[in-house]
């Protein structure tokens, strides 16, 4: 470790150690990748940092983009379109054809169905394809597997789909993709979510539930109308997600009637790679020979005419943080992905790597993630740990001197919806004294005599989860447990039912959609996000009186007492009046079609969660994001296209290619 950085900060700041000394390797992220619902972020598996990157400033302008895009053939602009209508494609270079990619994953994927698993970004954003994608740095989005959407009034949109989009030759024979296969595949979630386990959130499918009153109509084989149940102002954006996906009928494997079936295998979809060996150390993917050829004229896509570059892809399955690390820095892996500014600036001018940087949207994705059941009943203990948490030492040790204070919107992607530093930094007040006082006249020893947190076993180390727990034992005198697990264990234990949670807080990230405020920080406090799944007591089936917690409930360890949907569904109530009053604001700001009264919505809205101190406190955020690659790969555009799925970014590429 660079003793530049830490030990700066001890000689200034305190006298006596905050965080334990280690590696450098921001874990600020490792959460990230148990919410990111397969959204965008594609850089959170060896690398610890996952949140994601980001640039120019959606607006309401990105939503009038996708009409323009119905009127125009998909075609809305970008920096790369021919000055005029004379101009020519430059022709292609053939000679960056070739070569295999391979990566490092920190654990063997949950799954293959991508309508319930989020833990492997390689396979899925690689293996099927998307409507569309959204490129934050040019504020516009690009058509995939739709050619051009139109957004007809609030609840009804539009999707006229690309001709020659066809599945794998292992799946329905590799025939063309029609808009009835998009309407089984997009009306599957709601149904892996209740039955299935999923972790994609519905905040994504919500919309076009079936079960709440939405229907779709497909008037011809290239058509796709959906009648939304609600006006959601984010849809188009939630498309650029890489969880919303077109799956193959035929794949679908029923368990009982009426069941819409899980995808059975590994091959069902129609993008650029189909798998080739799945074993229990090593996944390889292969081009999909039937993959389209796409239009020259789409500027910004990133696609190239026929396939992607490079031929072949593969993941080496490597459960220890350090091996990873090491096996990039010796030159075997051509992408590690997200690294804080002290990692960076150690491994800058290294010979395998080269570092990619771009301005840090992510504010608010990292944050603390306190056990609700636990804490939800002692809001004055809650408010003495935020009092506990050295803000202004965070930025300076874990995030090298450079960040920010953050929100439940990123002020840097959003900051017309944000609130300002000065209104964060009234509610992030660092009180070590006060934080003491307030703890024990509210029995915090005797109510906490310790705390226990879980932290990944995939990374090298974990200095910002140290750096909290030494904040809250210096400040209010409790002993922090750190509690390494495995990456399937990791997110059981985050994600579990509400009376089943083992630790008291925890790191978390939520792969933050750049593109939305409604997914971004904001989903970590919602009940529709995941405000009711790491705190888990707001609804769900969770049928609680006030306080929140009613152990007694036979549906308390049950998350609904029911596997099956209508019990599930049935059992969907918000039962707090807090709950009730963020989803509230939540489901006003996501109606909203004029962009002031939804940014006046969305800061009451932060205000008064931040008001609350329960349960989840956003970590400050560096200004810059840093993405190591391989000093052979080539073509990944910089942060904050170059690791956003929902941009293209690495895993959905076509232009990157390999050097030697």
């Amino acid at each position: 470790m660079k003793e530049g950085y830490w030990g700066k900060y001890w000689r200034r700041r305190v006298s006596r150690r905050r965080v334990l000394a280690g590696g450098a390797t921001l874990a600020a992220g490792s959460a990230a990748i148990l919410a990111g619902c397969g959204d965008d972020d594609d850089d959170d598996d060896t690398g610890p940092d996952t949140a994601t990157g980001g640039g120019a400033t959606p607006t309401a302008a990105a939503e009038a983009t996708a009409t323009q895009a119905a009127d125009t053939g998909g075609d809305t602009g970008g920096e790369d379109q021919a000055a005029d209508s004379g101009s020519q494609p430059e022709p292609e270079d053939r000679s960056r054809y070739g070569g295999r990619l391979s990566y490092t994953y920190p654990a063997y994927p949950t799954g293959f169905d991508p309508s319930i698993t989020i833990t492997f970004p390689f396979g899925m954003s690689t293996s099927y394809s998307q409507m569309m994608a959204f490129s934050i740095e040019n504020d516009e989005f690009y058509p995939d597997a739709a050619q051009s959407w139109e957004q007809v009034d609030q609840e009804t949109l539009v999707f006229n789909l690309r001709e020659g989009v066809r599945f794998n030759p292992e799946a329905s024979d590799g025939r063309e993709v029609t808009s009835e296969d998009w309407y089984i595949s997009l009306r599957r979630y709601p149904d892996s979510r209740a039955n299935r386990g999923s972790n994609v959130n519905e905040l994504f499918f919500s919309f076009m539930d079936e079960g709440q009153g939405a229907t779709f109509d497909t008037p011809d084989d290239l058509t796709l109308r959906i009648n939304q149940n609600k006006p959601f102002a984010s849809n188009t954006r939630a498309f650029a997600a890489a969880s919303l996906v077109v799956v193959s009928p035929e794949r679908l494997a029923a368990e009982e009637s009426g069941d819409l079936g899980q995808v059975s295998g590994i091959n069902a979809g129609s993008g650029p790679y189909m798998f080739d060996e799945v074993g229990e150390t090593r996944i390889s993917m292969k081009r999909n020979p039937n993959y389209y050829e796409h239009p020259e004229d789409i500027p910004g896509t990133r696609f190239n005419r026929d396939f992607p570059y490079i031929d072949s892809m593969e993941t080496v399955i490597i459960t220890d943080g350090a091996a990873n690390q090491a096996r990039f820095l010796a030159g075997d892996a051509d992408y590690y992905g997200g690294v804080d500014k002290i990692t960076a600036d150690q491994w800058e001018g290294q010979p395998n790597v080269n570092i990619q940087k771009g301005p840090a949207i992510d504010d608010g994705s990292i944050m603390i993630q306190l056990a609700a059941a636990k804490w939800t009943p002692y809001p004055e203990l809650s408010r003495a740990l935020s009092m506990a948490m050295d803000w202004d030492g965070y930025i300076d040790v874990v995030l090298g001197g450079e960040g920010r204070r953050s929100a439940p919107v990123s002020p840097t992607a959003f900051p017309n919806y944000a609130l300002t530093q000065e209104e964060i930094k009234s509610y992030q007040v660092y009180d070590p004294q006060g934080a003491r006082q307030l703890w024990e006249a509210n029995n915090g020893p005797e109510i906490f005599p310790e705390l226990d947190t879980t932290v990944p076993a995939w990374v090298a180390d974990y200095p910002n989860t140290q750096f909290i727990g030494q904040s809250f034992e210096d400040s209010l005198g409790v002993k922090v447990n750190y509690n390494p697990l495995e990456l399937a264990t990791f997110i059981a234990s985050a994600n579990g039912p509400t009376g089943t949670k083992d630790w008291h807080f925890f790191i978390a990230g939520n792969n933050a959609v750049a593109t939305m405020p409604d997914w971004n920080a904001l989903v970590a406090y919602t009940p529709d996000g995941y405000g009711a799944i790491w705190g888990g007591n707001w609804y769900k089936g969770v049928n609680i009186s006030d306080p929140w917690v009613n152990p007694e409930n036979p549906n308390y360890a049950e998350n609904g007492g029911s596997e099956k949907g209508e019990a599930v569904r049935a059992a969907l109530e918000i039962t707090h009046p807090y709950a009730r009053e963020l989803q509230d604001y939540a489901d006003r700001q996501a109606a909203a079609s004029d962009d002031e009264e939804r940014a006046q919505i969305l800061k009451e809205l932060q205000h008064r969660i931040f008001s609350r101190y329960c349960c989840t406190f956003p970590l400050p955020t560096p200004l810059t994001k840093y993405v190591a690659v391989g000093s052979r790969l080539k073509g990944l555009a910089n942060p904050p296209d170059g690791d956003q799925t929902a941009a293209f970014g690495m895993w959905r590429a076509h232009d990157i290619w390999l050097e030697g």
